[in-house]
């Protein structure tokens, strides 16, 4: 592509392409059969184009909420969650509780009190491969979560 300016040309027509001429005062066109191999096809997008959303509860210890998908990432867009119990609520990128890899801090939430949040934007993305997992100190909890895989 060249960074010349143009300085004159005679706009796009319908079916009849754009000609136009440079600085150094020679004319061009460009077709007005234009190919689209340039915009992306469904394997180029990163994540499928809307969220998946999942009613979301467990009890006391480990639980997996979206389970991992080889070569891919969980990616969370937003969550809710209540809980009966005073607890401690974190989430985490699968593992077994002595390898899993945190991906939020731990939350003390007061007996039935809850968090939420909400991001147009990824909040939370699992390790490749890996399971959304969550654990919760006491107690049981419920709740939803929107999420990508990508």
């Amino acid at each position: 592509m060249s960074n010349q300016k143009v300085i004159n040309s005679n706009g796009f027509k319908e079916f009849g392409g754009v000609s136009y001429t440079n600085l150094n005062g020679n004319s061009q066109s460009m077709s007005a059969q234009l190919t689209n191999s340039s915009l992306p096809t469904d394997g180029d997008y990163e994540f499928s184009t809307d969220p998946s959303f999942a009613a979301v509860s467990g009890a006391t210890g480990q639980t997996t909420l979206v389970a991992g998908v080889d070569g891919r990432q969980i990616s969370v867009m937003s969550y809710t969650i209540i809980l009966d119990a005073a607890s401690t609520f974190q989430i985490f990128s699968s593992g077994t509780s002595a390898s899993r890899t945190p991906i939020s801090g731990p939350m003390a939430i007061a007996a039935n009190g809850g968090v939420s949040a909400n991001d147009n934007d990824i909040m939370y993305r699992t390790e490749t491969g890996e399971s959304l997992v969550v654990n919760n100190s006491a107690g049981n909890f419920a709740g939803h979560i929107a999420y990508k895989i990508g």
